[in-house]
């Protein structure tokens, strides 16, 4: 038995050894495991399919990789869903399928932000409108700031006008054209109002003092805003010494105790005898009256200049051109034309008052009206005077320009005062007074001692007609407790 024994140990122990020698190294297997990498994707939004970027994960060895919802699926608002991807070596023979899960977050749609503040009051009877100067001016933004593209509609729409009244609601409904983003609304107030546009009062604008100037506006004023003398500009002119350009405007202020007056503060002295105008763009500024309403723009305003006392020529039949003369003085007492006087010539045919006025119908640089007897008729001492003249220029003429002068003939009749009038924008086919504020250097004289002369010179009128014809009478005098420009 031991024998038998022994025997099959030693066969078993051979078959081992003939089966280990008979296999290759090649032929032994080791099945190996991938390793793959994949992180939990970012939040995706409501509505917006599955993409490479979120369905982004590696093996370390070639292979594919199949998802579980595959890419293009859009998947149910909510936390925590899970992504499968299993991934195939293409090694199979010693690499096995292996697999990952992670999770994904749904959500809502984002939410853009409506910036749309409440618009200033609009007057009554004023419609709604769209724009950046409209009621309906809305924008939309993402929580970074980012200007959202989409529209906007408006309740009550654009062109609707509102019934007077206080806190109207507006609303807004934005749909955004990009699909991370909701349509949402906003609604503000808007105060109907029975109020007026803020606007400068004609022919308000006076000279305070040397350097300041003031104008009234058709209501109160509520704010200035962060630069009230932006849009502002004054320009003077002043034609005997030699100064036409912009003054600095060192503030524009106003007084809440006499809220419809603003006030301009100039950075250099202005006076008497300078021709003043204010000129306001509203563009960029926000003067604002008590009901929102910002203060419109407004051409050249020319200010007028505080006078006193009583007009010395009032009545004064030579101012009227009221006494007859010969054809030389053209017609009329205490003048001279010389040569017949045409283009001048008295008329009763037209007046302002009285029974005769002086006509002008010719061309340029003819002839001079000179008022011999200026100095004979008024009594003056050195100072600013109000001179005024009533004018009448035929409808549709161009005329621009007239000069008037002040000669004494102890200087040889050299101009002492000289003063432009600018008629190019005045009425046509009336009466209309002009006037200007000029110096008169020295005391009045006897009428062969100091006159008062016009011309109409082509110098002055570029562009205009040849021909004109115009009316003068009742020049006035009065005096000014302003000082000249020294």
């Amino acid at each position: 038995m031991k024998k038998i024994i022994s025997f099959l140990n030693i066969f078993i122990l051979g078959l081992l050894v003939i089966t280990v020698n008979s296999c290759k190294e090649d032929d032994l297997l080791i099945i190996k495991e991938a390793v793959m990498t994949w992180e939990n994707p970012a939040e995706l939004v409501e509505g917006l399919p599955l993409t490479k970027e979120q369905l982004n994960a590696t093996a370390n060895v070639p292979g594919t990789i199949v998802y579980t919802p595959e890419l293009g699926t859009v998947l149910p608002l909510g936390e925590s869903q899970q992504l499968l991807a299993e991934f195939t070596p293409r090694d199979s023979k010693n690499y096995k399928k292996v697999s990952k899960t992670v999770t994904i977050n749904i959500v809502d749609r984002y939410f853009p932000i409506i910036i749309w503040e409440d618009p200033a009051v609009l007057p009554e009877g004023t419609p709604l409108s769209e724009g950046e100067d409209g009621q309906l001016n809305a924008e939309a933004t993402d929580a970074e700031g980012n200007k959202l593209e989409g529209s906007f509609v408006y309740d009550p729409p654009a062109g609707t006008v509102l019934p007077l009244g206080e806190n109207q609601e507006l609303k807004v409904t934005f749909t955004p054209t990009a699909p991370t983003h909701q349509a949402t609304s906003k609604t503000v107030l808007i105060n109907v109002r029975d109020v007026v546009p803020l606007r400068v009062l004609k022919g308000s604008a006076v000279f305070v003092d040397h350097l300041k100037l003031a104008f009234d506006v058709s209501d109160e004023v509520g704010s200035l805003g962060d630069s009230p003398k932006t849009g502002f500009s004054v320009h003077v002119k002043n034609h005997t010494k030699g100064i036409d350009r912009e003054f600095g405007i060192a503030d524009v202020t106003f007084d809440p105790a006499n809220a419809t007056q603003l006030v301009i503060e100039l950075a250099e002295e202005v006076y008497a005898d300078d021709m003043i105008t204010i000129t306001y763009n509203e563009e960029g500024n926000t003067i604002l009256s008590v009901d929102d309403q910002i203060l419109n723009s407004f051409d050249a305003e020319r200010v007028a200049i505080p006078v006193a006392g009583d007009d010395v020529l009032a009545g004064n039949s030579w101012a009227g051109f009221e006494g007859a003369g010969g054809a030389d003085a053209g017609g009329a007492a205490g003048y001279w034309v010389g040569g017949g006087g045409y283009p001048w010539m008295r008329t009763t045919d037209m007046f302002a008052s009285g029974v005769a006025c002086m006509e002008f119908s010719g061309t340029y640089d003819d002839k001079v009206l000179y008022g011999m007897n200026f100095g004979d008729n008024v009594d003056t001492q050195p100072g600013a005077y109000e001179v005024t003249h009533k004018i009448y220029i035929e409808a549709g003429s161009d005329l621009k320009t007239l000069r008037t002068a002040i000669a004494r003939k102890e200087t040889g009749w050299g101009d002492d005062v000289d003063a432009v009038w600018d008629v190019e924008n005045i009425s046509r086919g009336e009466w209309v007074t002009i006037k200007q504020i000029i110096n008169i250097p020295v005391a009045s004289g006897d009428s062969e001692k100091m006159r008062y002369s016009y011309y109409v010179e082509a110098g002055l009128n570029e562009g205009a007609a040849d021909t004109q014809t115009f009316y003068l009478d009742d020049m006035g005098l009065r005096k000014v407790d302003v000082a000249p420009r020294p």
